[in-house]
């Protein structure tokens, strides 16, 4: 009996001990608690993680050099323009290969990021080649302006901005410029008369009387009735660009790409031409 229960114990003891040899086999060769795998699964990780840098780094790489490259074209661009300018001092009349060099300018800087650059070369061009009557680069300008963001009424004597400490503006579908602005980019003499909320402008013999807040305007003399009322804003005198514009013999045109008021000075073009007449007979 005594013998019978050993041989049980013998074979207990034998079948829990070979799993367990067979398990600290497994784990001194590495297999038993996974330990292998979780190098291998770091060691990938560590590869993908190595590729994703290393394409974060190409594509640095890549917008660094288009920076670069940008940033030269800029400087490049610039250079041309200052010795385009420099060109101009030195010739009376811009050329047709001079122009096209402004244009050319202006397409380049267009691509760039520099859109108030390609803007104040296309104001450049168009002081410096501005035909009365051809209103053509205006429109380019309007473009311009808008991508640049510009929401503010602009007006335009003989293709030169009318400077204003205060902006023009549109009400009811009409502009209003500041008195003395307009007046100034007219050669015309303005008074303002604040006991009487009046102001008399004169160009020549033309004599142009405006009352604040009224429809209504003497012109040598005769009462007219207004659109637009001269209005007192922001402690400036506006008044009704047509209007006055007209009356002092110009021509007005309003482009809505840019939100542009264009002028033609035709007093200013027959008085150069009289100047002109003047100075042949003289030379007679």
């Amino acid at each position: 009996m005594k013998k019978a229960i050993s041989t049980s114990l013998v074979a207990i003891l034998l079948a829990t001990s070979v799993p367990a040899a067979l398990a600290a086999d497994q784990e001194s060769k590495g297999n038993g608690n996974g330990k292998p795998e979780v190098k291998a699964e770091a060691k990938d990780k560590s590869k993908e993680t190595s590729v994703k840098e290393s394409d974060t780094d190409t594509d640095d790489e890549d917008s660094t050099e288009a920076s670069t490259d940008t940033n030269i074209k800029d400087v490049k661009l610039k250079k041309q323009l200052i010795e385009l300018r420099q060109e101009l001092k030195h010739t009376a009349e811009i050329t047709e290969d001079q122009i096209k060099e402004y244009e050319q300018l202006v397409a380049e800087l267009e691509k760039t990021t520099d859109k108030q650059g390609a803007l104040d070369v296309q104001l450049e061009l168009l002081q410096r080649t501005y035909q009365k009557g051809d209103h053509t680069p205006f429109k380019k300008l309007g473009e311009l302006l808008e991508n640049t963001g510009s929401t503010e009424v602009k007006a335009f004597v003989d293709g030169k901005q009318v400077q204003a400490d205060v902006a023009p503006y549109v009400q009811g579908g009409r502009a209003l410029v500041p008195v003395r602005a307009i007046s100034s980019a007219l050669k015309a003499e303005v008074n303002w008369k604040p006991e009487t909320r009046t102001v008399e402008i004169t160009r020549g013999e033309k004599s142009i009387t405006l009352y604040l807040d009224k429809k209504e305007a003497t012109v040598d003399g005769k009462s007219i009735s207004l659109d637009t009322a001269p209005v007192l804003k922001n402690g400036r005198v506006f008044l009704p660009l047509r209007f006055i514009s007209e009356q002092l013999n110009a021509e007005v045109k309003w482009q809505e790409e840019g939100k542009i008021v264009i002028i033609d000075d035709i007093q200013a073009s027959k008085e150069s031409d009289q100047d002109t007449d003047s100075s042949d007979t003289s030379a007679k």
